[in-house]
């Protein structure tokens, strides 16, 4: 057993990380993620810098951690969780890891509906946006689809610890056909990374988070937007809204789908960052 200061294990820690992680407030919060994780501690528990105590299996988990922080891959994965809209979601690398850019549109969803009847959430990953929505609107009927297996056992995983019910259903939206239902919101962060793209991103998201859930073939970058478009013209409510996630250099693009489709209400959306990243449009009742 060995005994030792949790501000000086941090800092120790981050040594060890430096070359891997040079950018010093990143690998310091990335360092309290993990630690916090392992050990149970908050931001007071480092102000008041008290003492813990790590056992030979706990000194040995954090060798092994800093070992996979140093090939890039995200703490996330390492700790096997995420916190999202106020919860905290299992993640493995069969899920993508819920973005805060994500977590943004979705509370403004939240913020600015009222009262959907019924939801249907298009790649559902972790779970993450369908659960959180069905918190928010727990009269909903909730259903999420995703191709992968193993995404959907994570996502039901994540439900049933928070206590949540939603519809999992294994599904390939560019093949397969919906039920005969209609939803008074659909909803999708659909793979959008187009491939020429690759090198402009890290190696902890390239290396390890589920490509499936990220890439999309440049020879037809908006494959995914224009089949959601197309069943949710004819799986959306009268009046039912859709909200897309979108690359951010696609913005125009996929308005110019939703306006084809005559989808009236078509509103685009910058992120934290100034970046277009989300887009609305309503379905209206013409008949």
């Amino acid at each position: 057993m060995v005994s030792i200061p949790l501000r000086v294990l941090s800092d120790l820690l981050c040594q060890a990380l430096a070359l891997a992680i040079p950018n010093k407030l990143e690998c310091r919060a990335i360092i309290q993620k993990l630690l916090d994780a392992y050990l149970d501690v908050d931001v007071a528990d480092y102000m008041l810098n008290p003492l813990c105590t790590l056992s030979p299996t706990m000194q040995q988990k954090l060798v092994e951690a800093l070992n996979r922080l140093k090939k890039q891959e995200p703490i996330q994965y390492i700790i096997g969780s995420t916190y999202f809209a106020g919860n905290h979601f299992k993640v493995t690398p069969a899920v993508l890891i819920p973005r805060p850019e994500t977590e943004e549109w979705v509370t403004f969803l939240m913020q600015h509906l009222t009262n959907p009847t019924s939801i249907l959430d298009i790649g559902t990953g972790s779970g993450c946006i369908a659960i959180t929505l069905k918190q928010r609107f727990p009269e909903a009927v909730v259903t999420a689809i995703d191709i992968s297996k193993e995404a959907l056992a994570v996502a039901a995983y994540n439900a049933a610890q928070l206590g949540v019910a939603v519809r999992f259903i294994e599904f390939d939206i560019l093949t397969d056909p919906l039920p005969a239902s209609n939803w008074s919101l659909m909803v999708s962060n659909p793979p959008y990374v187009r491939m020429q793209e690759q090198t402009l991103m890290h190696a902890n998201v390239l290396d390890y988070e589920p490509h499936l859930a990220l890439f999309v073939e440049d020879a037809d970058h908006v494959l995914f937007y224009r089949r959601i478009i197309q069943l949710a013209a004819r799986h959306l409510s009268p009046n039912g809204t859709l909200c897309l996630e979108i690359n951010e250099a696609l913005g125009k693009k996929i308005v110019d789908l939703l306006h084809l489709a005559n989808f009236k209400q078509i509103s685009l959306y910058k992120d934290m960052h100034q970046k277009e990243r989300w887009v609305t449009a309503i379905l209206e009742d013409n008949h």
